[in-house]
């Protein structure tokens, strides 16, 4: 069993966003953090203010970073692809995957979703093998899951895509009265306890993973998560209020 990990500096991007501020401040406590976002992260010591689709501001973002956790980007499933996903989740995804290596970046964890699998409705289970894209946002992800490959593969820069869930962040949620959401949901200790262990995880060179709560019928396989980086979930979805 290898030690796990002691990062120097864990670039966040996204941080000031609803998933990006759970995970981290979450993660204060762990690790060195920087945040990157369109404007500045409440609490962050380092913060850096810039658009993911300018090289420059990401340039000046991971110098000195050792891992990214990569939570920027356009998070809506019903964007436009010209509009609103193609420079922050294209664009701007290739220019902080390109900088990292440059940097010598050694891991970047890359917020990908569920809706990479979601066309698949004829399934029971979804596994890390499944990927029927659901919407053009969903597409970009498969994208950054395919381009990081290549970036593994050709530079050797480790990276794991994360297949997150439903995440409000919220006590009471009224969007739980549809039972749909039950089987993905994702709760707040539980998103910070997954961040953690991948940012800590030992190697494990590239990897696809879903990030869930204990949900209903296991619909989201947790078993590569489990394998990869030990992470077992905690929280169970709360009543719909």
């Amino acid at each position: 069993m290898h030690a796990p990990r002691s990062p120097k500096l864990v670039l966040v991007t996204g941080a000031a966003g609803n998933v990006g501020q759970t995970v981290f401040h979450g993660l204060k406590a762990h690790c060195a953090l920087r945040a990157f976002d369109l404007k500045p992260t409440l609490g962050a010591d380092d913060t850096h203010v810039g658009d993911i689709a300018d090289r420059a501001a990401v340039d000046r973002a991971v110098v000195g970073v050792d891992t990214i956790i990569h939570l920027g980007g356009c998070p809506r499933m019903e964007a436009d692809f010209i509009r609103d996903l193609l420079k922050p989740n294209i664009e701007g995804l290739w220019h902080i995957l390109d900088a990292a290596r440059l940097a010598g970046v050694k891991r970047f964890i890359f917020a990908s979703s569920t809706n990479v699998a979601f066309g698949a409705t004829d399934l029971p289970r979804l596994t890390t093998d499944t990927v029927h894209v659901f919407n053009p946002y969903g597409a970009t992800k498969a994208f950054g899951e395919n381009l990081g490959r290549w970036f593994h593969d050709t530079y050797g820069l480790e990276f794991l895509a994360v297949r997150i869930g439903y995440f409000s962040g919220l006590s009471v949620d009224p969007a739980l009265c549809e039972a749909w959401l039950h089987r993905i949901w994702l709760g707040p200790k539980d998103c910070v306890k997954f961040f953690r262990l991948a940012v800590a995880a030992p190697h494990f060179g590239y990897g696809i993973v879903y990030a869930c709560s204990r949900c209903p019928e296991n619909y989201l396989d947790l078993t590569t998560a489990k394998a990869l980086l030990g992470y077992e979930p905690e929280e169970t979805v709360p009543d719909a209020p």
